[in-house]
């Protein structure tokens, strides 16, 4: 079983120009349904919204404050990328003492509804660094995955864990809750700032010795605009497989991939 000491969580939120869905999104936490012995918070990070974002912030933390929910706010006047947005969120809840830290993003693609499951999927397995909702076994095409995503997902993880020697349904899935006893061990400041932090995070952990643990989730694609290069990230990750291989061989040092 966990330690008694792993009962806070924090709620991670990261957007950029997502005002159209935030506060939809936020609203959908089922707070009440959470496990009660924890005790939770949530920080908002933006990457520089123009959008006017920042201000759908403000509004959702004083109706949060106003139902007795902690709120903190991160503002970066320059976008530096989701893996930035990421790296500061990790930074934070460990310098604030948090156990925990689940990413939910603020597009509402990812149902909150199913944050009380996979926190308590997370806090079974005490070896866990990583629990994340797999898209690929909760029936994805007929949430309205586009095909492409769907056949690309796939391959990409296919080849990963023929790298790796894991067996993931996925690598990509953005739903993730961290134990963060587990990552302060790893070099996690070494992460990239761009969107294949997701793929390098998971090298990590395996690197580390740690657990990465999975269960699947429903799959909903609405008017959300996603802002990850369809050819660009599909290729970083690809590099990034092939970085870890060279350092899983010894023919390359790289930080992300050393752990004493």
């Amino acid at each position: 079983m966990e330690s008694p000491l792993e009962a806070r969580l924090c709620i991670y939120m990261p957007s950029y120009n997502a005002r159209e869905f935030m506060h939809a999104t936020v609203n959908r936490i089922p707070w009440a349904s959470l496990p009660p012995d924890m005790h939770y918070e949530i920080l908002f990070i933006d990457n520089a919204s123009t959008d006017g974002t920042p201000d759908v912030i403000a509004n959702i933390c004083t109706e949060l404050e106003g139902r007795g929910v902690r709120t903190h706010t991160r503002l970066h006047q320059v976008n530096r990328g989701y893996g930035g947005s990421v790296k500061a969120a990790f930074g934070f809840c460990l310098e604030h003492g948090f156990d925990f830290i689940a990413v939910l993003h603020a597009d509402g693609q990812y149902a909150p509804e199913e944050l009380p499951r996979l926190i308590s999927a997370l806090r079974a397995e005490p070896r866990a660094a990583l629990h994340f909702g797999s898209r690929l076994t909760g029936q994805p095409l007929k949430g309205g995955m586009p095909l492409y995503k769907f056949l690309a997902n796939h391959a990409l993880s296919t080849l990963q864990n023929l790298g790796t020697g894991l067996r993931l349904s996925e690598y990509h899935s953005g739903y993730r809750l961290y134990r963060l006893q587990h990552l302060q061990c790893l070099p996690w400041q070494h992460l990239s700032d761009g969107f294949v932090i997701d793929n390098e995070i998971v090298c990590m952990i395996h690197t580390g010795g740690f657990l990465i643990t999975e269960s699947p989730i429903p799959t909903y694609y609405g008017k959300e605009k996603s802002h990850v290069p369809r050819l660009g990230t599909p290729c970083a990750i690809l590099c990034n497989l092939g970085q870890y291989l060279l350092a899983h061989w010894g023919l390359r040092h790289d930080l992300r991939y050393y752990v004493e």
